[in-house]
């Protein structure tokens, strides 16, 4: 993408903006950056369609219009041709398969240049058909991490030249308010580990029955340690009737979804950040938890390791290893003086790696846009 063809004109069409979960905040942070250059004059227009945000109204003016989907497959088609209409130089496509609409026939649409963000689990589906079609007629894909940047050179080579790594950042209107809590409230550690994110039955990768088959052998040392679950899903009530069976449930605090006010006091809260997960692209909460200081654990089966150094800023564990899991937390839980050291350098290390600033450049380059001065 050469400065000659940098667009001018871009429309994001993304699976969510203004609701929860990481590819929504990464999705804030792009539109963010976006705007910001629209208003320093370097981009035109800026347009959105969302597929599942809940419109607060249609806005329609000189820099941008605004789309909602409403959670219909066939009405994101609809908006996405009425928007292509609007001729942008560029689309980005959250997702590989938001983006098959772009192999439709549709009527009166041209070529249009697209990027997808890739975020990792996602492309597992992409290995044949439109959703394979449109990742290879794709001009740049963006990742969220060299981790999922690997995965796609390795499993698609055709796309290697292609791939921009765009490392994450902890969302800043998060920060804001994580920043303003800190400063009334006093961090108080009890003895529990946090996990945050979705129980989907669809995805049991993220490490909740690795940590419920390890925590008996956690309270055997630290007998009033606990376990703090943070997230929705369909996959939550099975996992609670296991914490049944196994004699485990007043050890294990399911607390569903929670307000970003909620979370940051469970993070300052918390002793140890675990998610021995093997599904994660990049790992957002990891980030969020190191900021607050908190040393976390992973696994070694996926991009954990690119965020978490093992033994500096917390511990990296093999996947689906109770035992060893067991110990890991077990040691942060019972040698405070190594739990502190770990989150110390945890939050220096979030401070440094994943920030908004960062962030924007990096974006900016992946779509052939250089950052304004300043």
């Amino acid at each position: 993408m050469s400065e000659a063809r940098s667009p001018r004109r871009i429309l994001l069409a993304a699976t969510g903006i203004h609701v929860g979960g990481g590819i929504a905040s990464v999705n804030r942070c792009i539109l963010r950056v976006l705007d910001e250059e629209r208003d320093g004059d370097r981009l035109e227009s800026v347009d959105t369609l969302s597929l599942i945000d809940e419109p607060t109204r249609q806005a329609t003016n000189a820099t941008g219009v605004r789309r909602y989907a409403r959670n219909s497959q066939l009405r994101f088609v609809f908006q996405l041709w009425r928007l292509l209409g609007r001729r942008p130089d560029l689309v980005i496509f959250d997702h590989a398969g938001l983006a098959r609409a772009m192999q439709l026939p549709l009527p009166g649409a041209f070529r249009h240049r697209y990027a997808i963000f890739a975020h990792g689990g996602e492309l597992e589906a992409a290995t044949a058909g439109r959703r394979r079609a449109a990742l290879e007629a794709a001009d740049r894909i963006l990742t969220n991490s060299e981790f999922t940047g690997r995965y796609v050179r390795e499993r698609f080579p055709s796309l290697a030249s292609r791939v921009h790594p765009v490392p994450l950042c902890i969302d800043p209107e998060r920060l804001a308010l994580w920043e303003k809590d800190l400063e009334e409230a006093p961090r108080r550690r009890e003895p529990a580990a946090l996990i945050v994110g979705r129980l989907w039955s669809s995805e049991r990768g993220k490490g909740h029955d690795a940590l419920l088959a390890a925590w008996p052998r956690v309270r055997e040392r630290v007998p009033d340690a606990e376990l703090w679950i943070v997230g929705t899903g369909d996959d939550a009530p099975r996992l609670e009737r296991a914490a049944r069976e196994r004699g485990l449930a007043g050890a294990l605090r399911f607390l569903g979804g929670v307000s970003d006010r909620e979370l940051g006091r469970l993070y300052r809260s918390a002793a140890v950040f675990a998610m021995p997960s093997r599904q994660e692209g990049f790992g957002l909460v990891y980030a969020e938890a190191m900021w607050h200081g908190l040393p976390c654990i992973g696994s070694t089966a996926d991009a954990a390791s690119e965020l978490v150094s093992d033994g500096r800023t917390g511990l990296l564990v093999p996947y689906d290893a109770s035992e060893p899991l067991a110990d890991a937390i077990t040691a942060l839980l019972c040698d405070r003086a190594l739990a502190e050291r770990l989150g110390a350098a945890a939050a220096a290390e979030a401070r440094r790696r994943f920030t908004y600033p960062r962030f924007r450049t990096d974006l900016l380059g992946a779509l052939g846009l250089a950052p304004r001065p300043g």
